[in-house]
């Protein structure tokens, strides 16, 4: 089975790097990193990664789950959720849009692990 390939948006440059880190330490491929809504938007259609890992609060006027709104108006594909904002209105925002998991900040690579391994297996469904 080939790598899944991740889509990292997260607007905090050294919190991106180490998410790429821990990412690829996993054993996936990430297809890109993006540090907007809009730019998140782009990439999404044009890398058609098998998941993307996004922040919620972004720079740029669209936060994270109006962006995961957007790019799942195209593709189905599974959004996780990384965040510091783990108040009951936000994942309640999250959990409306169906988002597959949310892994609050600062990440810890087992749960991170278990989310992805998740979120990607609910994905391609049973064998």
């Amino acid at each position: 089975m080939d790598k899944a390939c991740i889509l990292i948006v997260e607007d905090e440059r050294i919190i991106a790097l180490d998410l790429r880190s821990k990412v690829a330490r996993l054993g996936y491929v990430v297809a890109g990193m993006a540090h907007t809504g809009q730019e998140a938007i782009r990439l999404a259609e044009e890398l058609t990664p098998d998941l993307v890992l996004m922040d919620i609060i972004l720079d740029g006027g669209m936060d994270g789950i109006d962006a995961a709104t957007q790019i799942l108006q195209n593709r189905t594909i599974p959004v996780v959720f990384v965040s510091a904002c783990n108040d009951q209105g936000t994942r309640e925002r999250a959990t409306i849009l169906g988002c597959a998991g949310f892994v609050s900040k600062p990440v810890d690579s087992r749960e991170l692990a278990a989310r992805l391994s998740d979120a990607l297996s609910c994905a391609r469904g049973p064998d």
